[in-house]
Formats: C-alpha cells, sequence, structure tokens
C-alpha cells in the first residue's frame, strides 16, 4: 500500500476549504451581504479537485493490486472491498443519523435519505424538477459521493489500457463532453466524469513515466490557490451551450493543479502541518458538514445572529468530524485494508510500485 502524498492532503484541504466556504454562501447568502457576494465564484470546483485526486488515487490502488503479483479479477475484489468498506459505512453511518435525527431545518425526506445510502444521489438531485426532494442542504453533497462510487464501475476498464491510451481516451471523452451543454442542476453536470478520467489517466502516465512529464513545471500552494479561484470563476458562467466547455476547463485546471503539486515542495511548518491533517480527514468533514451548516442557517442564525451562527458552526463541524474520524471513518479504513490484503493474499503477495514523476 502506498504512502501518503503530503502535497495531494494539502490539496485535499484547499478542496474541502473551498467547498465549505461555497456551502457557507449558498446557506447564509440571503442573510449576510459577505455570504451573498461569496457567491461570486462558485466555489464548489472543489468537488472536481476531488475528483481529480480520487481518479489518480483509484487508478494506482488498481495498478498496484494487480501489478503482475495478483489474479486480475481477484485483485479488483481487493479493490473494491477496500474503496466501498471505506467509504459506505462512513456514509451509512451519516444517513442514519440524518434519518434518526427527524431535523426540521435542514429536513430531508426519504428519497433523499435512500438515494444518498444506495449511492445515486446525483441522480436523484439532478430530477429535482421531476420528483420531490428535501431541504438541500441536508443531504445533497451525496450526490459526489454518489459520482466516485459509479466510477469505481469502470475504472478497472482503464487498467486493461496499454501505454498513453488511458491518456487519449480521457481525452476524447473530455472533448465530447465539452460540446454537450451541462448546465448546473441537469443529469450530465451531476456525474461529472471529466476530472475522474483525467485523474486516472494522469496516474497511468506517472506510472509508465512518461516523458512529457519531466516538462511540467512544478505549482506552490498559493498557485494552486489561485487556479481553483480561476476554475470557480469559469464554473459560474457555465451556463447555455457552452457549459460542457466550461466544465471541461475546470477539469483540465484539476489535472494541472494535481500534477505541479506531484511535483511541488510541500508546505513547510505549522501551516503545512495544519492542512495536511485537515486534509486526512477531508472525508469526514465532508460527509458532516452540509447539514450542520443547515442547521446553523435556518435554525441557530434566526436567534443569535449570523456571525455567531457561523462560528458554532465551524465549531460543531470540527467536534464532529473528530469524532467520526476516530470513532468510524478511520476503522472503516482499517477493516477496508484488511479484507483487501486477505482477498488480495489468498492468491498472491502484494508488490506496491513507487511514484516516478522525472
Amino acid at each position: 500500500m502506498q504512502k501518503r502524498i503530503d502535497t495531494l492532503d494539502e490539496l485535499r484541504a484547499l478542496a474541502i476549504g473551498a467547498v465549505m466556504l461555497s456551502h457557507f454562501a449558498l446557506a447564509f447568502g440571503s442573510q449576510s451581504i459577505v455570504a451573498f457576494w461569496l457567491n461570486l465564484p462558485d466555489l464548489s470546483v472543489g468537488v472536481d479537485l476531488f475528483f481529480v485526486i480520487s481518479g489518480f488515487l483509484i487508478f494506482q490502488n488498481l495498478a498496484d493490486l494487480t501489478d503482475k503479483a495478483c489474479d486480475f479479477t481477484r485483485s479488483i475484489a481487493a479493490f473494491y472491498a477496500r474503496r466501498l468498506t471505506r467509504i459506505a459505512l462512513p456514509a451509512w453511518a451519516i444517513v442514519a443519523t440524518l434519518a434518526l435525527a427527524h431535523l426540521e431545518h435542514p429536513a430531508p425526506n426519504a428519497t433523499d435519505l435512500w438515494t444518498a445510502a444506495a449511492f445515486v444521489a446525483n441522480v436523484h438531485w439532478a430530477r429535482c424538477e421531476i420528483v420531490r426532494c428535501g431541504d438541500a442542504l441536508a443531504t445533497s453533497h451525496f450526490w459526489s459521493l454518489a459520482s466516485e462510487a459509479q466510477f469505481y464501475l469502470v475504472a478497472p476498464a482503464l487498467l486493461l489500457a496499454r501505454g498513453p491510451a488511458p491518456l487519449y481516451a480521457a481525452i476524447a471523452a473530455i472533448l465530447l463532453l465539452a460540446l454537450i451543454p451541462r448546465p448546473h442542476g441537469s443529469l450530465l453536470w451531476a456525474l461529472r466524469p471529466d476530472a475522474l478520467l483525467l485523474g486516472a489517466a494522469l496516474a497511468s502516465e506517472v506510472r509508465r513515466s512518461a516523458a512529457w512529464l519531466v516538462k511540467a513545471p512544478p505549482v506552490t500552494a498559493g498557485m494552486a490557490a489561485w487556479w481553483i479561484l480561476v476554475a470557480s470563476m469559469l464554473a459560474r458562467i457555465a451556463i447555455g451551450p457552452f457549459s460542457g466547455l466550461a466544465w471541461t476547463h475546470v477539469a483540465l485546471i484539476g489535472a494541472g493543479v494535481l500534477l505541479g503539486r506531484l511535483k511541488g515542495t510541500p508546505i513547510g511548518g505549522y501551516v503545512g502541518e495544519a492542512m495536511r491533517t485537515v486534509g486526512r480527514a477531508s472525508f469526514s468533514v465532508y460527509l458532516v458538514h452540509l447539514p450542520l451548516i443547515g442547521v446553523a442557517a435556518e435554525s441557530v442564525a434566526t436567534r443569535i445572529g449570523v456571525p455567531a451562527a457561523v462560528l458554532g458552526a465551524l465549531a460543531a463541524i470540527a467536534a464532529a468530524t473528530m469524532v467520526i474520524e476516530f470513532a468510524i471513518v478511520r476503522p472503516a479504513a482499517q477493516l477496508g485494508r484488511a479484507w483487501s490484503v486477505r482477498i488480495a493474499s489468498n492468491y498472491s503477495p502484494i508488490r506496491s510500485s513507487r511514484l516516478k514523476i522525472g
């Protein structure tokens, strides 16, 4: 199993920070002028950065498991055991908590909850004009987990390609998607395969030490933040017939940021360590943050004011993150690793490979 990459954890922290800002803007936009203007950039592109990272690591994990020492079918089963255990158990815990909490504000309905648990929330929230959806501040963030889980079904096929074929396939796919309108909230917008495919293709190029990687410049943490802001402005104008082109550019920016940070230097000092800590816990933050923001905006802010409600939400998110991280997410990850190793080792030992970027 591969060692964690510090710069990727820093990118996770950047991604979850952008996503949280977008949701604070969404929740408090009608109550605060600051939150209102925070809606100007579409900072939900942090999700696309998550997708690029996920695509990259999914391909790396699959390739490690099938690297000459393990039966293909068994290695795929080991991959699914690890990823789905790590993702599904914590997600189901949050869905169950929301179901038992019976929140009035924000209030999910039964369909919101079961589609979140079944990892089809992206399709559900894209059909809200047809079917009845509950309060978006409760469970709508599960759409991105659904997109990633669905990508697991097609990711093994990328391993069958050789040489630069995964990169060519990803480029062909995003060029096609660039021609198709994908305005906010549409079904194709909710599926969003661009960044996942690019992340996987980039992992393929890294593993084969493609010559062009040497020419890619490193990217500092500050420049990464700048480019994510640029992507957020592109996403805000992703309307009408050119929306597909805008989302393609967002995915390309995310892939470029990922490659640049792989070649860059981790942030030093306490700031870097703090960012890496947040990055390592970003999945837990993602699971708990939206309903807590929703409660703060719809139930608390009217009583104690917006500034106090925002601070309270941040404190609640920090506390809930620590609880779910140590009580559910890390044990689920350990269980997934143990199950994966057991499945794979029944055939032969797993050999890991090291990243080579040039």
